[in-house]
């Protein structure tokens, strides 16, 4: 793990560590434009044979496809993820469908620059959506893990506004939905009641771009994350996955959309576990609900399935057909 400003320039550096001498960089089209990619290069040195600069929201399995391709042309030994979440699964995706086809060895190293707050680099499962069924499908293993994170907030320099606050919003729902769950443990409610406390005081002061708030949202994020190992994430997680590719939007919209409902409608049954949550973002209990919409309308993300263009309620009734709590939920955050 890489922590703090300017921690990137001990990228080429680690790629040597890990043998990595031709690498396939994998990004977005937004930093695949930007001032950051070459500077990471010449960081690198001279250790990214190719860019794939393609991935988009909820890495459809063609965008997995072609950059697996873009790996085999380029000869790649190595992946460096740059981005947010979808660029980091994608990256996932491809080592699998490459030690599944026994073109690689589980070695395959991957190093990930994290751009956001998604928190999917701390994690060794993945997601992708199927390009026909808008499903979305997923692997989870070990050997998936990166082996190398870096987490400098020079890196989220031409992340845009809305994608970062969507984000923020994603790894508060991380660190919810860890104190809500089921099998909730003590060690992770902390770290995930340590997270709640940064993103109250710092996710909407970090959108000025200034970097002590950035890195500190960073760690939180993976404080937030942690979670991810060891416990079952909730209704919010479970409807996201699918409400965000059916629909088009974000996973961080998704967030800002459902988990007020779901901490709302489950507070009679987790009366305890609501009021950590309430504690930890700085307001009495039962108020836990109120201030994740608050903290939704500070960030400029949309508070409700309206808000985020969805308008067909019965395809998104459909979607959710016998799950009588997720139906709950969706009328509270229509």
């Amino acid at each position: 793990m890489y922590l703090g400003s300017g921690a990137y320039r001990s990228l080429g550096g680690e790629m040597e560590r890990l043998g990595m001498q031709r690498a396939l960089l994998l990004t977005g089209r937004t930093l695949s434009g930007g001032a950051l990619l070459g500077t990471l290069r010449v960081v690198a040195g001279g250790r990214i044979a190719s860019v794939f600069g393609e991935v988009v929201a909820h890495n459809p399995t063609s965008t997995v496809e072609a950059a697996t391709a873009a790996f085999t042309a380029a000869g790649a030994d190595g992946i460096v993820a740059f981005g947010g979440g979808s660029v980091v699964d994608c990256a996932k995706a491809v080592k699998q469908g490459l030690i599944a086809a026994s073109l690689r060895p589980l070695g395959l190293p991957i190093v990930d620059l994290a751009t956001t707050l998604s928190g999917a680099e701390f994690a060794c499962s993945f997601g992708q959506t199927d390009d026909a069924t808008l499903v979305k499908l997923g692997g989870r293993e070990r050997s998936l893990t990166a082996n190398a994170i870096f987490l400098d907030p020079q890196l989220t320099a031409e992340t845009p506004d809305w994608l970062w606050a969507a984000t923020g919003m994603r790894a508060v729902d991380h660190a919810t939905e860890t104190i809500l769950a089921r099998n909730a443990l003590p060690y992770l409610d902390a770290l995930a009641s340590a997270a709640l406390e940064v993103f109250a005081k710092k996710l909407t002061l970090s959108l000025t771009g200034d970097e002590e708030p950035r890195h500190l949202c960073l760690e939180a994020a993976w404080m937030a994350h942690t979670g991810s190992y060891y416990i079952e994430w909730g209704l919010s997680h479970q409807m996201g996955r699918q409400l965000g590719p059916r629909f088009g939007i974000p996973h961080g919209f998704t967030s800002a959309i459902l988990l007020p409902a779901v901490v709302e409608m489950e507070r009679p049954q987790k009366v305890e576990q609501e009021a950590r949550v309430a504690k930890s973002l700085g307001v009495a209990s039962g108020g836990a609900a109120d201030a994740l919409r608050r903290l939704v309308r500070d960030l400029g993300l949309p508070g409700s399935c309206r808000d985020a263009g969805i308008t067909d309620r019965a395809a998104v009734e459909s979607l959710f057909a016998g799950n009588a709590a997720a139906l709950a939920v969706i009328d509270r955050a229509w």
